[in-house]
């Protein structure tokens, strides 16, 4: 994932004309970034239905 976010900070700061001295905040845009959408791809984990025995 480090690798994953430093080739999105690289690119977010190359697009931005490559200005000096920021490197924490494109690093923290590109980490929040990968990180919403890892939690966008988790699915919400599915509820338990209590199985109901029926009567004899």
């Amino acid at each position: 994932m480090e690798d994953q976010v430093r080739r999105r900070a690289y690119e977010m700061w190359e697009q931005d004309g490559c200005p000096a001295g920021l490197d924490q905040q494109y690093w923290f845009k590109a980490l929040a970034e990968i990180a919403a959408a890892g939690v966008a791809e988790i699915r919400p984990a599915r509820k338990r239905v209590a199985k109901v025995k029926k009567a004899a």
